[in-house]
């Protein structure tokens, strides 16, 4: 009997035969939970596709509104840490000039922050001229009732604040320049809309939701999530919605989704822009109202002139498209698509997809703008003499400064200068080459830099491990660069030098060669208070403390030391361990998300780790046992030191009060404070020994710092040398 032959089994086709190419296109469709179950069903997926950064970064970007950073667009394990801290952990903090209460926080905030002048110190020659400052960060308590904060930037007068459901809010005042109704408030203020709109976040209207947002010296623009165009000058009155005669805003209002073919918006130092596909880069004057033009009736504003950058248009095909004509071709050759622009005072720049800068100039007169040709800006793409491949990725920057990120991890700054002679007028002898005027600082060279900041003066780099570190000049000792000091030895100490009769506060070169980060830890500001004072034994610690004074080559080392000293505090050995359910994700305390600067002050969005914080914070105290001591014995009525020690003790502190520059007992005795009565300097909390009665912090111990220096010098003192944590730099100052 013939068998009848056995059918041939098909293989059954699994989800893991699926090429990675079609699973991206799913991933996109799937929230974080259900992204995770799915790699948790196959170890491939697990090592493979559980970091993959494109997923984070467009789950993150969407959930939250965060701008995008093309130096750390594929790191995956950020942009995961990211979404699952920034729900819960966002925290701003802003610091420099107080004017119009642009930081969100008023004077009574700068008393109660850790690290704020020390009770009795010498008023500051700033605030007699009519504004307060914040030296260090400050958190912006009222921002935690705004939900989830999607990004942050600053304007000359204001600190502007975006959150996840696309409403804005700004603290102080959106133009200063206008004699006004903006009264300064602590307070955040809602930017709104025209009537007849939804009030900002009362529920996701694609119209109204902002999806991206920029901060110009006195307007902002925002950029729906339809992607409609407004446009802010003043906190009172309501946005204006923008259109152009010559450029089509195109807006589709279907879901939040959805994408019109305005790409991004730019406020400048006095221009509004917009990148919109197909056309380049659109600028125009900012819209305002005029002076008998009501909110009710007007709510758009047609812009009549608009210039566009020359050779921005270009966009590289996709698919099977082709391109249109060979002009078009050209320009993709020579120039290619813009990836990224910025609007300084009197110039567009911007980087394209094939790693090439252009710079063009622009001239607006009575409502009417022209845009010279753009300029090549070989000098700041090109990889080496050797090598002439463009290799630039991104470009920022504000007002006159910006920088170029190249491929190689290198940060290159320019000014306005620089830009200037690349249109020589007729007759105009040749300029110096632009490759002599570029400036290259170690500090930003290959240390992860994301982001740089600029203010008028000053300027802050983010860098990838989520740390700020700051450079240039503080006006007036405003405390623009947050590194402390309000115009005193803090300051000083972190490589501060105080000038002209201003006090404006400029960072020594040493300083340029491995950067000054910003403290946000309320423990290390006390501490540098602490040896500012002298330490523990300021007699002894006089002439080195003179030396650094005077001296700024001393100065330069003694800060490195400082900053050496002051670095990975939520690492160090003896922090104790983490309680349930405290995380350590290896973050850090505080990771900056963004930061961001303008005029005279500065901010930062933050991620807090509130477990580990108080971690570091309770590892820095400990029980005094001379305190103890003092309450066990009952016949001793006052805790203050008598006989000759006493005496010595006083005559000390007070010679180390007069050097510091802080207040004798003469100047207290004619000038006692109208609020409070100072505590004594001798007292361990007046000079960072101690958090209050009872306890002290584990450095009330330490000597001030006393070195072998890189030229052959040793400091004086009596203590041994000081040892240093990361090796002494070896550099130039």
């Amino acid at each position: 009997m013939a068998t009848e032959p056995s059918k041939s089994k098909e293989p059954k086709t699994s989800l893991t035969d699926l090429p990675f190419d079609v699973l991206a296109l799913v991933f996109p469709y799937l929230d974080a939970r259900s992204f995770l179950a799915l790699c948790a069903t196959c170890r491939g997926y697990q090592q493979n596709i559980r970091l993959d950064a494109a997923y984070w970064r467009h789950t993150t970007r969407t959930n939250f509104r965060v701008p995008n950073r093309p130096a750390v667009e594929s790191d995956g394990e950020r942009w995961q840490r990211l979404c699952k801290r920034i729900l819960t952990q966002s925290r701003v903090f802003t610091w420099g000039s107080n004017t119009h209460a642009c930081l969100g926080h008023d004077d009574d905030d700068h008393g109660t922050a850790a690290g704020a002048n020390p009770v009795g110190r010498r008023p500051a020659a700033r605030r007699r001229l009519g504004f307060s400052v914040s030296t260090w960060p400050v958190e912006v308590a009222s921002c935690r009732d705004m939900g989830v904060i999607a990004d942050l930037q600053c304007g000359g007068w204001s600190t502007t604040i975006l959150n996840s459901r696309g409403t804005v809010f700004t603290f102080g005042v959106i133009d200063g320049m206008i004699p006004t109704r903006q009264v300064p408030a602590v307070l955040p203020t809602v930017l709104e809309f025209p009537p007849g709109y939804p009030r900002a976040g009362e529920r996701d209207e694609p119209a109204t939701a902002i999806r991206q947002f920029s901060s110009g010296r006195s307007h902002i623009l925002g950029l729906s999530d339809s992607g409609r165009i407004w446009s802010w000058y003043d906190k009172t009155q309501p946005a204006l919605q923008v259109k152009t005669l010559h450029v089509d805003f195109t807006e589709n209002s279907t879901s939040r989704s959805s994408r019109s073919n305005v790409r991004k918006v730019v406020a400048g130092w006095n221009q509004s822009s917009a990148y919109v596909n197909g056309t380049g880069i659109a600028v125009w004057d900012p819209v305002r109202r005029g002076r008998d033009q009501q909110a009710q009736e007007l709510d758009t504003m047609l812009v009549i002139e608009t210039a566009i950058v020359p050779n921005t248009f270009y966009q590289r095909p996709k698919g099977l498209s082709r391109e249109p004509d060979h002009q078009t071709r050209l320009i993709g050759e020579a120039v290619g698509e813009v990836t990224n622009y910025i609007v300084l005072e009197s110039f567009v720049v911007f980087v394209t997809d094939i790693g090439k800068v252009f710079a063009a100039k622009m001239h607006f007169e009575n409502g009417s703008g022209l845009i010279r040709l753009p300029v090549e800006l070989r000098d700041l793409h090109v990889t080496s003499p050797t090598d002439p491949t463009p290799s630039a990725t991104d470009i920022q920057g504000a007002f006159r400064s910006f920088a170029v990120f190249k491929r190689d991890g290198s940060v290159l700054l320019a000014d306005h200068g620089c830009l200037d002679d690349i249109y020589p007028p007729p007759g105009a002898l040749s300029p110096p080459p632009l490759a002599e005027r570029i400036k290259r600082y170690p500090a930003l060279q290959n240390t992860g830099v994301t982001t740089l900041a600029f203010g008028d003066h000053h300027f802050h780099a983010l860098h990838a491990d989520g740390t700020i570190t700051s450079y240039g000049t503080e006006p007036q000792s405003c405390g623009a660069l947050g590194l402390g000091g309000d115009g005193d030895p803090e300051g000083r100490l972190r490589g501060i030098r105080y000038l002209g009769r201003m006090r404006d506060g400029q960072l020594l070169p040493q300083a340029y060669e491995t950067g000054r980060r910003v403290w946000f830890e309320p423990e290390k500001r006390q501490w540098i208070r602490f040896m500012a004072s002298g330490g523990r034994d300021p007699d002894e610690a006089k002439e080195r403390l003179r030396m650094t004074v005077n001296d700024p080559v001393v100065q330069g080392e003694v800060s490195e030391w400082f900053e050496q000293e002051g670095r990975d505090w939520d690492r160090r050995p003896g922090l104790p361990g983490a309680a349930d359910g405290d995380e350590d994700d290896g973050l850090g305390a505080y990771f900056v998300l963004n930061v961001a600067a303008a005029g005279w002050h500065s901010g930062a969005l933050v991620l807090v780790n509130e477990g580990l914080a108080s971690r570091v914070r309770d590892s820095c105290i400990v029980p005094d046992p001379t305190t103890a001591v003092e309450e066990a014995d009952p016949s001793s009525s006052s805790p203050q030191p008598q006989g000759p020690l006493a005496s010595a003790l006083s005559w000390l502190t007070n010679s180390a009060r007069w050097f510091l520059g802080l207040p004798t007992r003469a100047d207290e005795a004619a000038n006692p404070p109208q609020e409070q009565q100072p505590l004594p300097f001798t007292d361990p909390q007046m000079h960072g020994a101690s958090p209050g009665r009872g306890l002290r912090y584990v450095w009330a111990d330490d000597a001030f710092p006393r070195l072998r220096l890189r030229d052959g010098r040793e400091m004086p003192g009596e203590v041994g040398f000081s040892e240093w944590r990361f090796g002494r730099p070896e550099q130039g100052g």
